[in-house]
């Protein structure tokens, strides 16, 4: 990866064993490559607690599941991931790691129907910013702006 001329690389915790997110970061940090960690649960939250500080560069808190790729169609999982003591624990083992959220962000309603009532949410649990993927396509431009507007203010 860093012969081709990438600078990070993500690991998707669910898919690892303990041993191996930690090989993994070790090879990432000897070769000069950060790591994005993506996590769907507290227990993968736990294992990134466990590694050293400076291992992780960000965090995603995906509203994915894991085992089926499908998504929180409710945006709750996110939410819970960001106030669970999980994250409270790995905050004070790895310092100020922004954390972003994936998965339907800006399509997600809150209670009232209302996408920027979710991002609200979000960033009041304390979300550094989102990962917007293809999913913003089903909604209108303007919902879109909105959307992204509300993550800078």
């Amino acid at each position: 990866l860093r012969l081709a001329g990438a600078d990070a690389v993500t690991l998707v915790v669910g898919a690892l064993e303990s041993k191996d997110l930690l090989y993994l970061t070790k090879i990432a940090s000897t070769i000069q490559l950060q790591v994005v960690a993506s996590v769907t649960s507290e227990v993968q939250i736990e294992m990134l607690s466990k590694l050293g500080a400076g291992s992780i560069v960000a965090l995603v808190v995906s509203n994915r599941e894991l085992e089926s790729f499908d998504f929180d169609d409710s945006g709750e999982q996110a939410l819970s991931l960001l106030r669970s003591e999980a994250l409270t624990s790995f905050r004070e083992n790895h310092g100020d790691v922004p954390v972003l959220v994936e998965g339907r962000v800006g399509i997600v309603e809150a209670d009232g129907g209302d996408s920027v009532a979710y991002i609200q949410a979000l960033k009041d649990a304390g979300a550094f910013g989102a990962i917007v993927g293809g999913g913003m396509a089903m909604i209108n431009e303007e919902d879109i702006a909105e959307s992204i507007v509300n993550w800078s203010l």
